[in-house]
């Protein structure tokens, strides 16, 4: 090699070896993208890390203030800590007019969110409020209140077979709401008021299966067997035939596992039991009895076929 060339060679080499060092100096410094902080954030509040997340939070929230959704994280880290008094300030400051949600219909979580601290508190008349507030916030306008009792008419005259044909329900994130609604009825003894709602959650669980089954086949039809009322007026042998396909779709068989289908028809038929449908509600339990993936459900339906009653409510309301 030059001898000449050589410390020119060289100082291009310290050179070159400034710049880069320079550069990836300056990536290091340069902030991380707020959705990747926010990740990091939630990363560490999934393990436990509750100091560490609630500070990468605040940053976020102190860059942005109107991202709603982190002043909800920073109420998720307050309910963990058991501060339920911050928590639902956080909650209803997400909530305010100057913040704004991405998406949009993580307002519902806000709602949610407010619903579970209440419940911790034991804060039942909120608790009911801030539900209602998920129904108000569905992406489908509420169902008007003429609509919702004929369906219990429908339901308590002919059964569920004739409710699914006649009404389908799918707004997925507002039924845990009417779930909630309806376990909070029972809980306070209000019986129609539980009724109405756990037939809106269950409708909603069992609509979607149709409609997934729909879309796997679309030949697929809820109604297999003719209904006539003049034999048998209320009916259940189409839903016990959609639950019996349901079984072989794996997705639907853990959706319905997840949202507790088995243990909500079985207090759906207590409810019906105290609105004075007893004949109705041993229906609604022979249903859950004759399915092996009711477990525990199809077992204490077949107690409530021998002798309906009231009493076990209290204990079954625990049970999950």
């Amino acid at each position: 090699m030059n001898t000449r060339l050589k410390p020119l060679i060289q100082i291009c080499v310290l050179v070159a070896l400034l710049f880069f060092t320079t550069a990836f100096l300056y990536c290091q410094d340069k902030p991380l993208p707020q959705w990747l902080r926010m990740e990091q954030g939630i990363q560490n509040y999934d393990a436990g890390q509750l100091g560490s997340a609630l500070s990468i939070f605040r940053t976020i929230a102190e860059d942005d203030p109107q991202y709603a959704n982190v002043h909800m994280w920073i109420g998720h880290v307050f309910a963990a800590e058991g501060e339920y008094t911050a928590a639902m300030a956080k909650y209803k400051d997400a909530l305010s007019e100057e913040r704004n949600f991405f998406p949009q219909s993580e307002r519902i979580n806000a709602y949610y969110s407010l619903a579970e601290v209440a419940r911790r508190l034991e804060d039942w008349e909120s608790m009911h409020t801030y539900l209602q507030a998920v129904v108000d916030e569905a992406e489908i306008d509420p169902l008007p209140e003429e609509r919702i009792e004929a369906m219990r008419r429908k339901f308590l005259n002919e059964g569920p077979d004739k409710l699914l044909e006649l009404y389908r329900m799918n707004d997925k994130p507002v039924r845990a709401a009417y779930e909630q609604l309806g376990l909070l009825a029972l809980q306070q003894g209000n019986y129609r008021s539980a009724l109405q709602n756990l037939l809106l959650s269950v409708t909603t669980s069992l609509s979607l299966a149709i409609e997934v089954l729909q879309d796997r086949d679309p030949e697929y039809v809820f109604v297999h067997y003719e209904m006539n009322p003049g034999l048998e007026l209320f009916f259940t042998r189409n839903t016990a035939l959609l639950l019996k396909d349901s079984r072989d779709v794996l997705h639907i068989k853990e959706y319905f596992n997840t949202v507790g289908l088995y243990r909500q028809l079985y207090l759906l038929a207590l409810a019906m039991l105290a609105s004075d449908a007893e004949e109705e509600a041993k229906k609604i339990w022979t249903l859950v009895a004759t399915h092996p993936e009711a477990g525990k459900w199809a077992n204490l339906s077949r107690n409530q076929l021998g002798s309906p009653n009231l009493d076990v409510l209290p204990t079954v309301l625990h049970y999950r």
